[in-house]
């Protein structure tokens, strides 16, 4: 017994005793109370004395700072850059009108609790990658949310004296008081950086002057601009339904219009693993048998159904998010607790988005190594006649050139390496390569932006989800096989579409090869012939999509558009009616087919 209490009081042995002994893992440092207290109240006074200062001087210049800073090139705004290394900071977020002045009023109008838990996560790297380590004092909790003074900011609270002080640390409302020391660390360089800038842009003001008037607070105009610069949830809501209507016209444009259907068809068989060379440039034998344009088809039809129903399940859970979050608005706050039912709904919520986000990352796998821009960078093994399975690495002569766009993009093939960085963090740093630098961008096709676009959202979507609770917790609000089961219910109508869709590639090739049988002339002048055309190719179309349905009432008694009844809005394909020869007009009329558009002269007919 005397053994165990010794362990408690002795830091370093109750470390090691956590860790296990692990002599991999980094040591911290040590702290006392004492060296705790110092540290924490030397940060609040700056944090504080910063904010005050800041808000003295908003308050009164806040309309001139907004001016000068917009009227600077943006040479001049990366500049500042320079004088403070923060990691939420960096020169592509300066380089916009809004941001700084955005990050200016949000810190200095708000209290640093507020932003415990972003600032927390802003380091998420550094921590996974053991460059960044707590210091570490046990038997207390560190009080930052809600904390709104320089005397209470980083109140410490004694598991001994306070029954709930663990348990708050546990929740995310408290802290491990090495991980409050960093925040306030991260905090205390923020608001000194803010300073800095602001009184450089106004350094010809007398900004301690407080005899000035206060001036109204100006409208926040300059956030029309580069708004879409700071992502939300708000934004995210928005968003996302977006998603399902463009997953809904993708199926619907796939049924209806032939040059779509071939247009992705090609698209999808140009990013298929089988399309790599080998390394002595021999091509894959499946490439001249009609089984890879089965396997391009079925995959298609599979991921414009399973894209739909993945984008309809999501916008269902975001929007019982948001109306939970709306009735207990009064009671979600970062220095409390959120009620159960909301905690639980984020956790279930966050797993979802964590099993979608398996499908364009299932998809990137395959299609990131053979898109055409980047295909050369790969080699495909010699096929194994005893598997299916197509194995394909990058060339070494590729590995070692210093190319950060395609060490970005192989970082989503790496499940370590993209957890160690974080799928949001991964998709931001990409999307500034590709919108920065030409030649990135021009290395990117279509289908590969389609999968990046997806995988921010849903990375958003998960650093949005961490930033709603009100700080960093340390234990599980629902089990991992509670919020299995529940993705399980929730998801039986995906699970059975993939079931069904699944195998349905025998046949497809002779349906649609060659893809000339979907040449669709809408370009051209309305003649007999073209007509013809058209409604050869509709006519192609649609014996391709009756053999879809065919088979999946065969094994299933029902099409995949009834199983989504509800769910997917029912439409009329558009079909262009046989020809007609046209009238003799006088002349000075116009003929209706010397017009190149259909708009007028269209069948529907029901799916």
């Amino acid at each position: 017994m005397d053994g165990a209490d010794d362990v408690h009081e002795d830091p370093r042995r109750l470390y090691d005793a956590i860790t296990g002994g692990n002599p991999n893992l980094p040591v911290p440092v040590f702290l006392s109370l004492p060296e705790v207290k110092t540290q924490v109240k030397q940060y609040s006074h700056d944090i504080f004395t910063a904010q005050r200062a800041l808000v003295d001087i908003l308050d009164r210049h806040e309309e001139t700072l907004i001016k000068r800073w917009q009227k600077k090139t943006t040479a001049q705004r990366t500049l500042f850059y320079d004088y403070w290394l923060l990691p939420a900071i960096n020169r592509e977020d300066l380089s916009k009108p809004g941001n700084l002045l955005l990050f200016l009023r949000s810190r200095t109008r708000n209290p640093p609790g507020d932003f415990v838990n972003a600032d927390a996560n802003s380091v998420h790297i550094g921590h996974v990658a053991q460059a960044i380590m707590p210091a570490y004092l046990s038997g207390y909790s560190m009080l930052l949310s809600g904390q709104n003074t320089p005397e209470t900011y980083g109140r410490m609270l004694g598991w001994d004296e306070d029954d709930d002080a663990f348990d708050m640390m546990s929740s995310g409302v408290g802290l491990q008081p090495g991980e409050g020391l960093q925040v306030m660390e991260i905090q205390q360089r923020t608001m000194q950086f803010l300073q800095k800038c602001v009184e450089i842009i106004l350094q010809d003001l007398p900004l301690g002057d407080l005899n000035i008037p206060k001036i109204p607070e100006p409208a926040q105009d300059f956030l029309q601009a580069g708004s879409s610069d700071w992502p939300s949830l708000s934004k995210d809501v928005e968003e996302a339904p977006y998603r399902k209507n463009e997953a809904e016209d993708h199926i619907w444009s796939l049924r209806e219009d032939p040059s779509y259907f071939r247009a992705v068809t090609l698209q999808s068989s140009e990013h298929r693993m089988e399309k790599v060379l080998t390394a002595s440039g021999k091509a894959h034998p499946v490439l001249r048998q009609d089984l890879f344009w089965e396997r391009v088809l079925s995959t298609m039809v599979m991921d414009a159904y399973a894209g739909f129903t993945v984008w309809d399940l999501a916008c269902k859970e975001m929007d019982h998010v948001v109306q939970l979050r709306s009735r207990y608005h009064d009671l979600v706050s970062p220095h409390q607790q959120m009620p159960s039912c909301l905690t639980q709904a984020l956790a279930h919520f966050e797993h979802a988005i964590e099993e979608f986000s398996k499908g364009p990352l299932s998809a990137w796998k395959v299609a990131m190594v053979a898109s055409p821009p980047l295909r050369t960078h790969y080699v495909r093994e010699p096929q194994d006649l005893t598997t299916t399975r197509i194995r394909v690495t990058l060339k070494e002569t590729s590995r070692k050139k210093e190319d950060h766009l395609l060490w970005l993009l192989e970082v989503f093939l790496q499940e370590d390496q993209l957890f160690l960085c974080r799928l949001d963090n991964v998709c931001d740093e990409l999307e500034r390569e590709i919108r920065t630098n030409k030649t990135s961008h021009e290395r990117i096709s279509p289908y590969i932006a389609s999968l990046i676009s997806d995988l921010s959202l849903f990375g958003e979507l998960k650093r949005q989800i961490g930033l709603l609770t009100p700080g960093p917790r340390m234990n599980e609000v629902v089990g991992e096989e509670e919020k299995q089961a529940e993705f399980i219910r929730k998801t039986k109508t995906l699970s059975e579409i993939s079931s069904i869709l699944t195998g349905l590639g025998k046949g497809l090739a002779e349906l649609c090869i060659p893809l000339g049988k979907f040449d669709y002339p809408t370009h051209k002048k309305r003649t007999q012939t073209t007509t013809k055309k058209m409604r050869q190719a509709e006519r192609n179309l649609d014996i391709f999509w009756a053999h879809i349905d065919d088979q999946c009432r065969k094994k299933a008694s029902k099409t995949v558009h009834q199983m989504l009844n509800g769910n997917l809005n029912q439409r009329q394909l558009q079909r262009t009616p046989e020809w007609v020869e046209p009238v003799e007009q006088a002349e000075g009329t116009k003929d209706e087919h010397d017009d190149n558009t259909m708009s007028s002269n269209i069948a529907a007919l029901e799916l």
